[in-house]
C-alpha cells in the first residue's frame, strides 16, 4: 500500500512538472512540438515473410522512436487494437513502459470503417482495452485517453462515448470544422473531452501522407516541416505533427523526420506528449 501511494505521488509529481514545462516553453518562444507517430500495418506487407513484415512495420516505427528515444524527447504513439492485441503485442508492451512515451488509441484496425453507435462504441471500448492490457505484470500501467480515428471511421454522434470512458482528447488531423482557425488544443463544446488539431499547413495538415499525396519529396517536406516550426515558435503557438511509419519510417521522408528533429532541438524547442499539451492548455 506505501509503495502504491508513494507512486501516485511520484506520477502526479510529474505531471505538474511537464504542465509547468510546457508553460514555460510556450512563453520562452523557443517552440513547442507534440510528434505523433502512427504505427500502421503495411499493405506492402500481405504475403512477405514475417522478418519483412516487422522491417515494414515494427522496424519503421522503431527508426522513427530512436531518433526522440535517444535524446530523451517525450512522443505520443498511436496503435490500433490489433496491433496491440494481437499482432505486436510485446513490441506495444515495450513501447508502453518507457516514461517519455504516451500511447493513445486509433481505431480497432486501420481498415475500420463507419458504423452504428453501439458498433462504435464496442469498438473503442476494445481498443482501449487491448492497449491497456499491454504492460508487464508488476510494471507501469497505463491509462489511454487520447483517440487517432482511423479516418472516415468516425463521427459526431461518437462524442458521447469519449465521454462515458472519460478520455481526455481526440486528435483532428482531417481540419474539422470547429478546428478552423484553433492553433492549439479547444474544448468541444457541449463536451468534456478536448480536440487537438494537427497543426495547418499551406494546404494540408501537417501530416507525412498528407505530404506524400500532395506529391513532396523529402526535401519538401522538410523544408515545409522546418518553416512551419519557426513560424509557430515565433507566435508562441505549438506545433502538432504526425509521421507515420509505413511512410516516414525510410528513405527520403524518414532523412527529413531525422532533420526536421535534429532542427527543432537545435533551436531550443520543447517536445511533449499530446496529453501534457492538453493538460497546460487546460491550466493556461
Amino acid at each position: 500500500m506505501h509503495l502504491n501511494k508513494m507512486q501516485l505521488f511520484i506520477a502526479v509529481a510529474l505531471l505538474i512538472a511537464q504542465q509547468l514545462f510546457v508553460i514555460a516553453a510556450a512563453d520562452s518562444g523557443s517552440g513547442l512540438v507534440n510528434v505523433i507517430v502512427d504505427m500502421q500495418q503495411s499493405p506492402l506487407a500481405e504475403g512477405k515473410s514475417q522478418l519483412e513484415k516487422e522491417n515494414m512495420e515494427m522496424n519503421s516505427t522503431t527508426n522513427l522512436l530512436n531518433e526522440v528515444d535517444s535524446r530523451g524527447l517525450s512522443v505520443s504513439i498511436s496503435v490500433t487494437g490489433d496491433i496491440a492485441y494481437s499482432v505486436y503485442p510485446l513490441y506495444v508492451t515495450m513501447l508502453g513502459s518507457k516514461d517519455n512515451h504516451e500511447l493513445i488509441m486509433g481505431g480497432l484496425t486501420a481498415n475500420d470503417q463507419l458504423v452504428s453507435f453501439e458498433d462504435q462504441d464496442s469498438r473503442i471500448r476494445k481498443t482501449k482495452r487491448y492497449i491497456e492490457d499491454d504492460y508487464i505484470c508488476g510494471g507501469k500501467q497505463i491509462t489511454v485517453v487520447g483517440l487517432l480515428p482511423v479516418p472516415d471511421s468516425f463521427n459526431e454522434s461518437a462524442y458521447k462515448i469519449l465521454d462515458d470512458l472519460s478520455m481526455l482528447y481526440l486528435v483532428d488531423d482531417t481540419g474539422m470544422a470547429d478546428s478552423q482557425g484553433k492553433t492549439g488544443p479547444y474544448p468541444m463544446s457541449g463536451y468534456a473531452f478536448y480536440a487537438v488539431p494537427v497543426t495547418a499547413g499551406p494546404e494540408f495538415v501537417m501530416k507525412d501522407q498528407a505530404a506524400k499525396d500532395a506529391g513532396l519529396n523529402g526535401t519538401d517536406w522538410y523544408n515545409l516541416l522546418a518553416s512551419t516550426f519557426d513560424e509557430k515558435a515565433a507566435k508562441g503557438e505549438p506545433m502538432v505533427v504526425v509521421f507515420t511509419n509505413t511512410v516516414s519510417g525510410w528513405d527520403e521522408y524518414l532523412d527529413a523526420y531525422k532533420k526536421f528533429i535534429e532542427y527543432a532541438t537545435g533551436k531550443g524547442a520543447s517536445f511533449v506528449t499530446t496529453k501534457a499539451l492538453v493538460e497546460s492548455s487546460k491550466n493556461a
